[in-house]
């Protein structure tokens, strides 16, 4: 139906004014659960300067250039809407119209969560977890070959402390005066040395660790934090199809040539950024390998190689991001957290310097803060006071983690407060959705047999066959706009609309879905699974299963 009201309008449009050329995608139509209609577009107030009329007079300009057949009657409202009402008899034709969805088979890889592994999963990695793998889910769902990725970054100064901080608590817990810092601190890091100390005791024999002594150590511990963190976002639903290592990208020896690949384009030169962070007063002058990111709107040019001569993090990241396109991938997302911001101009830059029919994006989550009794938790890693993944899981249960890491669009802030989780009534809103999925079951398992007898069309029944049949809209901008929020959204409002039609048969006899024999109508029962389809469909896509029974 809406694809039907907006060619309509554009051809009322082109019969006003042939010269105008008019998208479908620029119009819009959107519908409407009051008195003020059923579907309504601002086509006449976006439209009014172009054409040099009034939005009042285009609006009714409009209507006289349109007919429908299935509209009891189109009106002007406010400044310039046209608002439009559906005759009764078009409400089960709604309700049945089927649209055929847009398949694209074309390959997709998404990658999340991809943790430093210097600590197990936290609130923190929590949100982008969901949100990749609901993402997926919705891409899939569309037609995609998708593959997630977790990539893990096992190499850098936070691996050297981490390794650190392991070496520390063995030192301290077994007396072997070893030259070693702390810098994270947690049971977990208790726990890990204690695995590291039983599966090296040989090495802890000496005095004095070598290097390649401390690389077994530490591969052992990061490769104990990535099954464990494995582990627990499996126990979420959530299988990854490939873990990548930084180290591995490294073995492969993309970076020279993607620095004279860059050189022939003319977007690398040696030297001198600014003072490194170990400037103690004697500059250094040896030349460092830049790429020239200004030239993409960058706020300064990026290092590729450090003064010792070793790739910097950007440079192992483009060859991270080269691998995945070598890989044959039709297009790259990435779920980031928002302190990565600043980051997606330097790494977008070079990836299109390389390759300009790449496609790569970036779906930014913002933090998630834990509220407990009204008060917000502080947390940190390195104080060891994390609130860790797996015991949020375990507290509050999967489908309520599952659907509230996706209520609040991602790059918006969000407070998870558990109290309201974990409550069992029509506050918790995954509660209502699946209590109201329950309830349309109850009425099919009741249903004595089928009669032929027509709805009664009630207000609350209007809304919602309107709000089932605006489902295909809201996983398509879903789709198109990386925002699982909406499907969030979407179910708790349609299963409001549920509920009203069930509370309000309840003074209503006439607009129950059983008569007192117990006996369904085949519409009655045609809405409902209608309604389960789509219900199913959008938690199918949370990663949800619905319930039969509560």
């Amino acid at each position: 139906m809406l694809d039907q009201i907006k060619h309509s309008l554009q051809d009322a449009v082109k019969m006003i004014d042939s010269s105008i050329e008019l998208s479908i995608d620029d119009i819009e139509v959107s519908l409407l659960f009051d008195e003020k209609g059923d579907f309504t577009t601002n086509i006449a107030l976006k439209l009014s300067k172009l054409l040099k009329q009034k939005p009042l007079d285009l609006a009714k300009s409009i209507i006289e250039n349109t007919s429908f057949n299935e509209f009891e009657k189109i009106e002007v409202a406010g400044p310039g809407f046209i608002n439009f009402f559906l005759k009764d008899q078009s409400f089960l034709k709604l309700l049945n119209e089927g649209k055929r969805r847009f398949q694209d088979q074309s390959t997709v890889n998404i990658e999340f969560v991809s943790a430093n592994p210097t600590g197990p999963l936290h609130l923190a990695h929590g949100r982008g977890a969901i949100v990749g793998d609901v993402l997926s889910n919705l891409y899939q769902f569309f037609g995609h070959k998708v593959t997630r990725e977790y990539y893990v970054n096992n190499t850098g100064n936070q691996i050297n402390e981490f390794l650190s901080s392991i070496l520390f608590h063995i030192s301290s817990i077994h007396h072997l005066d070893l030259p070693y810092k702390q810098f994270y601190k947690g049971d977990y890091i208790k726990d890990l040395a204690e695995k590291c100390f039983e599966n090296f005791q040989d090495i802890f024999k000496s005095k004095q660790i070598s290097k390649e002594q401390e690389l077994k150590i530490v591969n052992y511990a990061i490769e104990n934090l990535v099954n464990l963190s494995i582990q627990t976002l499996q126990k979420s639903g959530i299988v990854f199809d490939q873990v990548s290592y930084e180290t591995s990208i490294v073995e492969k020896k993309l970076l020279p040539e993607i620095i004279t690949e860059l050189q022939k384009k003319g977007l690398i030169y040696r030297g001198q950024l600014h003072d490194p962070k170990d400037f103690q007063g004697t500059k250094k002058d040896n030349e460092i390998t830049i790429f020239k990111s200004t030239h993409f709107g960058d706020d300064e040019d990026r290092a590729l190689t450090k003064n010792d001569g070793t790739p910097t993090y950007f440079a192992n990241d483009i060859a991270y991001h080269v691998d995945k396109y070598n890989r044959g991938y039709s297009r790259l997302i990435n779920i980031w957290g928002a302190d990565h911001l600043g980051y997606l101009k330097r790494l977008s830059s070079a990836l299109t310097a390389l390759y300009s029919d790449i496609d790569f994006s970036v779906v930014f989550c913002q933090i998630v803060n834990l509220k407990r009794n009204n008060e917000i938790q502080k947390m940190s890693k390195r104080e060891g006071t994390i609130f860790e993944l797996d015991q949020l899981v375990n507290e509050i249960g999967i489908e309520n983690y599952r659907y509230f890491m996706c209520y609040r669009k991602n790059d918006t802030h969000m407070d998870l407060d558990i109290d309201l989780i974990k409550k069992e009534n029509k506050e918790n809103p995954i509660y209502y959705i699946q209590y109201s999925f329950a309830r349309s079951q109850s009425v099919l398992d009741r249903a004595n047999k089928l009669v032929s007898k027509n709805l009664k069309l009630s207000p609350e029944l209007k809304n919602l066959i309107k709000k089932i049949h605006e489902w295909d809209l809201v996983v398509l901008n879903s789709y198109t706009r990386n925002e699982v929020h909406l499907i969030s959204h979407y179910l708790e409002s349609l299963a409001s609309m549920f509920h009203s039609l069930w509370s309000s048969a309840k003074s209503n006899p006439q607009i129950r879905f059983l008569d007192d024999d117990n006996n369904l109508s085949e519409e009655a029962q045609s809405l409902l699974k209608k309604y389960q389809l789509v219900l199913s469909e959008g938690l199918g896509i949370l990663g949800i299963k619905p319930k039969l029974k509560m």
